[in-house]
């Protein structure tokens, strides 16, 4: 991941036409766009702010800049109090009249021209009126008093009054680095009033930020210049009701992220000096560590190293053990600290190798000092967030048979700065069969470790990796923490730096998989070209049952033809019908097709003339099919690669897959099916729909086969036997959620659904049919299953977003959304989950 904060490029004589990024006009005091300025450049934005008051300036402001530009105009386009739109509107076309006479100055540059109030809280408001946005929160209209710090003056904001706060807010440390004062003390309200303050009004210019930073994303149009006003609404290719780029992921969202521990109370920076001394003291002599922390050495910086141990020594568990091992670093200067560390506390054990034997064999030396009933695995130049290993320590506790536990982690950059939070799904096997995706911080119950003979030295670069899929293979239970635990350090030489930082590793990691494959039952191991350290797994098929693809379809012909013939074309797998069912079409064309078709083999026609029911017109169909894994499909996809069946066919066989789903793309190559998420949206929702297929989106989500709660019944498949012991599809369902229902009855007979990628069609969705939406049959899912939307899909971890489809961190305001939605509408189930 790039540095959020670029050095800003070298001005040049002239920027070429059709490439330059777009200026950005803004109509705000300086203390404003002094803010908004520094948001856009975190979130990557090549911006830089001047301080102009007249257009005529802007010939010299823009001269020689090559990016885009951020310029507080001082031109006054609020709206008037008691203002009618049509005086509004002719107000702002008369600036927009002034500003397009600049288009020779610009040079080609589209330019953006928003709107604010003269200081830094009502400016939000402002931007958010102009661009025709809601702003979330109790903002009304641009003017308006918003109770938070419409009524700060510029003066009062230059004094430093709330530029002191802000300040804090952006500074290297936690603001208010004061010691907690009891709620008597007479700072106290006043602190909690200005934090409040403070916290809101960095949120709102972050909320503007990510509305503005994808227009200074987009290209420059190949006619040249325009001014416009901006307004997000609509669009295609992102989630419906945004326009321009897909939006950014948690992942990517660097502002964001900092934004949500900011309210947690939690630091941004973690780059101040290290404590190099216990929080807890030891425990009594001869007491048992409950978890054993094995760190291998070989000559990290000191500085990270030092604040590797401090990590450890803050933790707020007690019953901890730390164990170092020198690989044969022959350093001085390091064996000298290691000894000085290791005499910091008595739960600190230190051995060292003769000679670098590497990764693993540093580990194993150093689990040869472990005592703990877990050991954790932490890597010399990371840290541990202070309640790490006590939520460790709790959730094996809870769950007794508990063998692996793994949390969420983020990353540290050079300066300390936290970013790249990964948020986890619940144990997701096919996941890790796609990549390492428990990474930091995994424990693994101190015996199972033995059992399995440690690290293999053979595997380094990926014996992570290796051993967390050898141990889940023989956990009782692998149990998630929801919390960020972990902190990967980036420098050069680390995998967290980028995939070019250790290439080696990625061949370790093929053989990692090929070595697991070969203790399942076989299979090919394909690496992904683009996406170094992701793969996928192409099952070996122990046997060939018919597979009996049932199609029903009402004319269309065309839609139809095309269906069938690419289905057919190169599906990787030879043993297969197609059952079309034909639910009362009138076309002589589809009486002509349906001829031709009749005649060929491996194709039979059903006639199934009853009023349109999804669920009734399949069931029926499955009685007649002769196959033993049944396929149900939508006559409007188009299979899109090689070898699309033989995928879907390798997980079916499994005997714990209850389903299998494809990824399905619309036709213009955006995603339409990753995987369903219950809750997303309300009941439930396709995530990541609209993001492009050439995209891997949030941990890898729409590349990677995983376990998700639901796969759409466009196009999926199930075993015979499974489908009859479910009770098949819920008939007074008939159009919608019939598929949502069949995967919860499912996933409650505890089968896995997998979404499987390299099976991937196109969908042009609900061409035959059009949308329907029943507001009967949603309310028959949630009385059947409110207990399981409020609890919250376990493959989408519950700090992203329930509203929005393409993986966000959930705001404040959408986390009481949804708990709102949740009252109002899960309160009353009249239903248990039966049929």
């Amino acid at each position: 991941m790039t540095d959020p904060t670029p050095s800003p490029p070298q001005p040049s004589a002239s920027a070429e036409p059709g490439s330059a990024r777009p200026v950005l006009l803004v109509d705000l005091a300086p203390p404003s766009a002094a803010l908004l300025a520094p948001a856009l450049t975190r979130r990557g934005a090549d911006v830089r702010l001047v301080d102009g008051t007249r257009p005529d300036d802007l010939p010299d402001l823009l001269a020689g800049w090559p990016g885009a530009t951020v310029v507080a105009t001082g031109d006054d386009l609020r709206p008037a109090p008691g203002e009618t739109a049509a005086a509004a509107g002719r107000r702002l076309a008369t600036a927009a009249r002034r500003w397009r006479s600049l288009l020779p100055v610009l040079d080609g540059r589209p330019a953006y021209l928003l709107s604010g109030l003269p200081d830094p809280a009502g400016a939000v408001a402002g931007v958010a009126t102009f661009l025709g946005l809601d702003r979330p929160g109790d903002t009304e209209a641009a003017g308006q008093d918003t109770g938070r710090a419409a009524a700060t003056t510029d003066a009062e904001a230059a004094d430093g009054g709330l530029s002191a706060l802000l300040d804090g807010l952006a500074g290297p440390h936690p603001r208010f680095a004061c010691p907690p004062l009891p709620p008597e003390h007479p700072l106290a309200a006043a602190l909690a009033v200005a934090e409040a303050e403070a916290a809101e009004l960095a949120g709102a210019l972050e909320w503007a930020a990510r509305r503005i930073e994808p227009l200074l994303r987009t290209e420059a149009p190949e006619d040249g210049g325009t001014i416009s006003s901006v307004a997000l609404a609509g669009g295609a290719g992102g989630d419906p009701g945004l326009g321009g780029p897909y939006p950014i992921n948690a992942s990517e969202d660097r502002a964001g992220y900092h934004d949500w521990l900011r309210q947690r109370r939690r630091p941004v920076r973690l780059d101040g000096p290290p404590v190099l001394h216990p929080a807890t003291a030891p425990p009594a002599a001869g007491t048992a560590p409950a978890v054993s922390v094995v760190v291998p050495v070989h000559r990290p910086p000191l500085w990270a190293l030092e604040r590797c141990v401090a990590s450890v020594l803050a933790q707020d568990l007690a019953s901890w053990q730390l164990c170092l091992c020198d690989d044969g670093s022959g350093d001085p200067a390091l064996s000298a600290r290691l000894a000085e560390l290791a005499a910091l506390d008595p739960r600190i054990a230190l051995t060292a190798r003769p000679e670098p034997g590497g990764i693993s064999a540093a580990t194993n030396a150093a689990l040869t000092l472990a005592t703990g009933e877990l050991v954790a695995f932490l890597d010399h130049d990371d840290e541990l967030s202070p309640h790490a290993l006590r939520l460790v320590v709790e959730a094996a506790t809870a769950e007794p048979t508990a063998d692996v536990v793994y949390t969420d982690e983020d990353k540290l950059d050079a300066d300390g700065e936290r970013y790249d939070p990964f948020f986890k799904p619940e144990w997701s096997p096919d996941l890790l069969l796609s990549y390492a995706y428990l990474a930091h911080l995994t424990a693994v119950r101190r015996s199972l470790v033995a059992e399995l003979g440690g690290l293999r030295s053979e595997l380094d670069g990926s014996q992570d990796w290796d051993l967390a899929l050898r141990a889940t293979e023989r956990a009782r239970a692998v149990v998630h923490v929801a919390d960020v635990c972990y902190h990967w350090r980036s420098l050069p030489t680390s995998t967290s730096s980028g995939a070019a930082a250790k290439p080696w590793a990625f061949e370790a990691g093929r053989r990692v998989l090929e070595d697991a494959l070969a203790r399942r039952g076989g299979g090919e191991v394909v690496q992904s070209p683009r996406f170094p350290g992701r793969y996928h797994v192409r099952r070996a098929l122990a046997r060939r049952p018919l597979v009996s693809a049932v199609i029903p379809f009402r004319d269309e012909p065309a839609l139809l033809a095309t269906c069938v013939a690419s289905l057919r074309a190169a599906p990787g797998y030879d043993r297969f019908e197609l059952v079309l069912v034909d639910n009362g079409s009138e076309l002589p064309e589809t009486a002509e097709l349906l001829e031709r078709l009749t005649g060929q083999p491996g194709v039979r026609v059903l006639r199934d003339p009853r009023p349109f029911n999804w669920a009734a017109i399949n069931n029926a169909a499955a009685e007649q099919a002769e196959g033993e894994l049944l396929l149900f499909a939508n006559n409007d996809i188009e299979a899109h690669v090689p070898r699309w069946l033989h995928a879907m066919v390798g997980h079916a066989l499994r005997p714990e897959v209850g389903a299998v789903g494809a990824r399905l793309l619309y036709p213009d190559q955006t995603i339409q099916h990753a995987g369903v998420v219950i809750g997303l949206g309300g009941i439930a929702g396709h995530v990541l729909r609209g993001l492009p297929a050439d995209q891997p989106g949030y941990a890898s989500m729409a590349i990677q086969t995983r376990n998700c709660s639901v796969v759409t019944g466009a196009c999926m498949m199930v075993r015979r036997d499974v489908f009859e012991q479910i009770g098949r599809f819920d008939e007074e369902l008939p159009v919608a959620f019939n598929d949502v229902d069949f995967c919860l009855r499912l996933r409650e007979k505890g089968y896995l659904l997998v979404y499987e990628p390299l099976a991937e069609l196109v969908h042009h969705e609900s061409r035959s049919r059009g949308h329907t939406d029943d507001l009967a049959e949603g309310e028959r899912i949630v009385e059947r299953w409110a207990p399981a939307i409020v609890a919250g899909d376990p493959y989408l971890n519950a700090n992203l977003s329930h509203w929005r489809y393409w993986c966000p961190l959930s705001t404040a305001q959408e986390d009481y959304r949804w708990k709102t939605y949740l009252e109002t509408s899960m309160s009353t189930p009249r239903s248990s989950s039966t049929t």
